[in-house]
Formats: structure tokens, sequence, C-alpha cells
């Protein structure tokens, strides 16, 4: 009798945590999604299965790099997601999503030892990352959109293809801007049965998931505030469609400020938050990029049924002092360099001082095309072309850029594609990257100017 009480007694007080446990999945409407996928593949450099240019090639001294290959096999794009469905509010639909990854994040650090300061690398590949976290309230014509991280405006990819799923276009720069996440506040209105949608929103110029900062993430760009991004964009199926890409035209922008902060006493002392100064001196610099893409299917789909069908894509901007969202060439570092007044320059894109000592930073472009070709409902061809490059003042390559900056990135890539039911997926992809660096390496180094490299991958994919 005694173990029943004590029985009893637990199932009761259980009783108010069981119910509010299940509450949640009761009230809101939850659905899961995402998918597996599993790659091999091998580069003819000594890459795994990302990175952000080739090495450059061996002359009268060979580099590693370039005279080996390397064999990879992964799963960390792998991706996990949650839509939710929510209570109406102010007449408003509303809904959240979560997605992660599972690329991890890597970083350096420092630790003191008998024989002075070690600093070492780290890599968590295969721990959760965050891709998008943001809320929506949704009406017939207006959407708000309030995200800690998603997708940037700038950029807006049409007719995507393979491209976002094969390869890993964030640390492809020659494939687009438009991959790169931020967080952003916005407002989109629509028109003509949501045929045509204009945005205007702001935004954080940075990538805030990724490496772990004590306090968040701290640099000149966040010093100059918000950005602000805008898009226009026209989409309609009345010629037709393709799966989900149909007729689409964008044009989109964004502008801000770079804050930019030195000791005065100090020429190249860049601002620290643990610095002290008698005086500090502070710079603002503009930041700004206009983007433009469209899709057309030049043979649509017809009965649901894609064999025979071909779109092509196009996109080209112009951009200068981008900051974070110009992607993973913002990566391209090389060396940091000392730049009077102005403490480092972090990249091949970054502001500096001019001889009169004004401001300037260099500006960007890029362009690329996209054809895909559905030989059946099931199978089909997609060949990627772009380019990017960097406009450096050959002052600017003389006094601040490093051997290791790039000016100039071009790339290929084919992917053939297989769908045996709307579960699976297998790619194969041959991808052809081509580097030019902003300047020969020193005499010593005995090594190319350029870089090349060819990657192959297999990817198997299980979406639910």
């Amino acid at each position: 009798m005694k173990r029943f009480f004590v029985i009893a007694l637990a199932l009761l007080l259980a009783l108010p945590a069981i119910s509010y446990a299940g509450s949640a999945t009761s009230r809101w409407d939850v659905t899961i999604g995402g998918y597996v996928k599993v790659e091999l593949g091998y580069s003819d450099q000594l890459r795994a299965n990302q990175y952000i240019a080739p090495y450059r090639e061996s002359k009268g001294r060979k580099v590693g790099g370039d005279e080996y290959g390397n064999w990879f096999m992964t799963g960390v794009q792998t991706r996990f997601n949650f839509l939710i469905k929510g209570p109406d509010v102010w007449g408003m639909k509303s809904m959240a999503f979560i997605e992660g990854d599972f690329y991890g994040a890597g970083g350096t650090y420092s630790a003191s030892t008998p024989g002075g300061e070690i600093t070492a690398y780290y890599n968590n590949q295969g721990g959760f990352r965050l891709r998008h976290a943001f809320i929506k309230l949704i009406d017939k014509n207006l959407e708000i959109t309030f995200a800690g991280n998603t997708t940037q405006v700038w950029g807006t990819l049409t007719g995507t293809g393979q491209a976002l799923l094969t390869l890993s276009p964030w640390l492809d720069p020659g494939l687009s801007i438009g991959s790169g996440r931020v967080p952003q506040f916005n407002i989109e209105y629509f028109a003509m049965n949501r045929e045509l949608a204009l945005l205007f929103g702001i935004f954080m110029n940075e990538q805030v998931v990724g490496t772990n900062y004590p306090t968040g993430r701290m640099d000149t760009f966040t010093m100059g505030g918000p950005f602000f991004h805008g898009r226009i964009l026209y989409q309609t199926d009345k010629i037709g469609k393709i799966g989900n890409d149909k007729l689409a035209f964008t044009v989109n922008g964004f502008w801000g400020k770079e804050k930019r902060a030195w000791n005065a006493a100090t020429t190249n002392a860049a601002l620290t938050p643990t610095g002290t100064a008698t005086k500090w001196n502070d710079k603002t610099i503009d930041s700004w990029g206009a983007h433009g893409s469209f899709f057309v299917p030049i043979l649509p789909e017809k009965n649901n049924n894609k064999a025979g069908s071909i779109g092509f894509s196009a996109y080209g901007w112009i951009s200068q002092n981008p900051g974070t969202v110009i992607g993973p060439y913002a990566l391209l570092a090389g060396q940091s360099v000392a730049v009077t007044g102005a403490g480092t320059v972090a990249h091949a894109l970054a502001s500096y001082v001019r001889s009169d000592g004004s401001w300037a930073a260099p500006t960007l472009y890029g362009w690329g095309p996209q054809l895909y070709i559905y030989f059946t409902n099931n199978v089909m061809l997609d060949l990627v072309y772009s380019e990017l490059k960097a406009n450096l003042s050959q002052r600017y390559k003389n006094n601040f850029a490093a051997a290791t900056n790039l000016e100039k990135v071009t790339q290929f890539a084919a992917i053939l594609a297989y769908d045996p039911n709307p579960a699976l997926k297998f790619t194969l992809s041959y991808d052809y990257n081509k580097a030019d660096y902003s300047k020969i390496a020193p005499a010593t180094y005995g090594i190319g100017r350029t870089g090349k490299a060819n990657v192959y991958r297999f990817g198997a994919f299980y979406f639910f």
C-alpha cells in the first residue's frame, strides 16, 4: 500500500509538467523537414569538401598544395528544419522557421606555455550550425520578417538549378553573392496577384554565425550601424515553368556605412575594446552594392513533366566596400597589412587611406550565366559559369595588397542530377576554379601568380 501511494503521488506531481509539455505540439502546426547529404569527392589540389580558392601554382619552387591532390567524404551539409504555423495576429497569419546544418565552426585559440604563447587552429565540423531563424507575419499583400539569420536580399538568385544543393556556394566565390545569410528586418509588399514584390528593410552586414566571439561580433561594419537594402522582384508562370523556377526578373541593392577608428597618436593602431588613447580619430566610409538577375524558361515543362525543358538565367553586380555580404571573397584574406591611419587591412576589399588623406575602397564586379537541360523528367544537366573581379589600382597593389590577396576568380561547374523518386537525388559534378592573385609573389618564393583546381564530387541526398 505504501508503494501505491508513492507511485500515485509521483504521477500527480508529474501531471502538470506532462500537460504543459504536450501543449506546444497540440496548439501549433509543426512540420519537420530537411535532407541528408553524403558526399564523396576528389580535388587535384590539397583541399577537402570546401575551399575558397586554389593555391598558387608551382614554378621554380613546388607548392605542396598544388603538387598533391586529396580525397574527401562527409555528411556535414545535411540539413534539419522546423516550420511552425501559429495563430493569427492583427488579421495576419504567423509562422516561424528554423534550419541548421552540421558545418560547425572553426577558429583559433591561444594558450600560454613556458616557451611563450601558442596559437592553434580548431575545426568542429559535425557541430550544429544555425542557417535560418526568422518569424513572418503574412497577409494577402504584405509580409513582415524578423530574422536573426536568413538569406541576404542583395544577390537574390533566380533559377537556382542544382548549384546550391550540390556545391558549397558560400565557399565557392565565383558562383554568386546571394547565398550568404545575415540578420535582417524586412517589409515586403505584393501586387498583381503576388507576381510583383517590393521589399525594403535593414540588416547587419555580418555573418554572425560561425566562430564564437565572447560578446558577439564587433568590427568596423557593426560599428557603422544597420544597413539598408531593397529589392524589386517580378515572377510569373504565365509563359510556363520548370519545377519551381518561372520567368523572373529582380533588381536589388544595399547601402550603409563602415566606421573606422584609430589612435590619433599612433597612426596604425586600430581601436580595440580595451585600448586607451588621449584621443581617438574615426571616419565613416560608404558601403554599397547593386545586383540584377533573371530567369527564362526557354522550353517550359509540359503537364508537370520536365523532359525536354531548358532554363537559362544570368546575373551581374557591382559593389564598393561591401563587407561580409560579398560572401567568401571577403575571406580571401591574405595577410593583414598595416595602413597609415587605419589600423589593418583584413583583406583585398578593405577601405584604405589615399596619399592625400582621403578614404577609398576597391570596386568589385561579377557576372555569370547558367543553363540547365532536362533530358528526362528525372535527369538534368546544369552548366554554370561565373566571374568575380576586384578593380585594384596599381598603388593599392604596391602599398596595401599582400601576395596572397586575390584579384579575380573564374569558375565553371557542370552538374548531372538524377531523381529516382521525390525523396532521393544523386549528383555527379565537376568544378573548375581559377584564381588570379593581386600581385606576383616575391622572387624568393618562386611560385606563380595564378592557381587552378579541379574538383570532382558524387552526392547522395535523401529529402524528408
